[in-house]
């Protein structure tokens, strides 16, 4: 195992014991698929690039909030992306340094991940083509303001896409353990204990939901008189697969597909909230 794989792994272990809770419920199949994944430059982050490309195909300058590991800035760094990352995790920074020597990748390319928070991009406005938040916006200290930050830093005509979890599902993804819908949280942390986890995680989550990112993208829009026009792109997947399959009948069936969706991964896995947000400041 290569030093940067090691230290990874170490990491991970060292996050999940300080905030989730004892390293025997963390699995050595499910440490291992992680681990792989965030070593995977090449095509970990392939399907985020797919939906930028459909969306807004003139896309060249992205940045990615929160970087993490950097497989999705170092993707798009392989395919011709004028790519850039932010990150708050100090760690995350000397994994990224180890990571482009055993790769060998440029060392400017180091430059291109910055420390900071998405309540305060230190970046000018207009600067981006499009701006992903991929698995993020449930753990920042203010949605709105990091919302309203991503939407400063993007150009007019350009986009956003926002990946989080739904936390109307009954699944949370980070302890790996079935959810109430929206879960209060002093009866969520009695649960926790029950189950031998720790609680520290869960004083740092917030609750996303559809309704929610919506509203402050709506108050955005009015506040900043800007048109932000939201596109629910688990909606569009199903509108392209019915015309597909010639059951155009069905297009304002998917509510019925949205609750049977549910209904399959009811205690087993987590709804996501999948938008995109074409940004208009003319």
């Amino acid at each position: 195992m290569s030093k940067t794989r090691s230290y990874l792994r170490e990491m991970i272990i060292k996050e999940w014991e300080e905030s989730i809770g004892d390293r025997k419920d963390l699995d050595d199949k499910t440490l291992n698929r992680i681990v792989n994944a965030w070593m995977d430059d090449k095509n970990n982050s392939k399907h985020r690039f797919d939906v930028i490309k459909e969306e807004i195909p003139r896309a060249y300058k992205i940045l990615d909030m929160a970087s993490g590991t950097g497989t999705f800035v170092y993707y798009g760094l392989l395919n011709g992306y004028d790519c850039y990352g932010i990150d708050p995790a100090e760690w995350k920074f000397r994994f990224l340094k180890m990571k482009a020597i055993e790769y060998n990748y440029p060392k400017d390319w180091n430059d291109r991940f910055i420390k900071g928070y998405g309540e305060n991009l230190p970046f000018k406005d207009d600067s981006f083509d499009v701006v992903s938040s991929y698995q993020t916006l449930e753990h920042v200290q203010d949605i709105k303001k990091c919302i309203r930050e991503m939407v400063r830093v993007t150009k007019s005509e350009g986009g956003i896409h926002i990946m989080c979890p739904d936390y109307r599902s009954t699944f949370e993804g980070h302890y790996m353990l079935p959810w109430l819908p929206l879960f209060p949280k002093k009866l969520a942390n009695i649960y926790l204990k029950a189950r031998g986890r720790s609680t520290k995680y869960l004083t740092t989550l917030n609750y996303t939901t559809p309704k929610k990112i919506k509203k402050y993208l709506l108050d955005i829009g009015q506040e900043e008189k800007i048109s932000l026009n939201i596109v629910d792109l688990n909606k569009k997947k199903f509108t392209k697969k019915i015309q597909e399959k010639n059951l155009c009948f069905l297009r304002n069936c998917y509510f019925v597909h949205y609750w049977r969706e549910y209904c399959k991964r009811l205690f087993r896995s987590e709804m996501n909230i999948n938008y995109f947000i074409y940004v208009n400041k003319g």
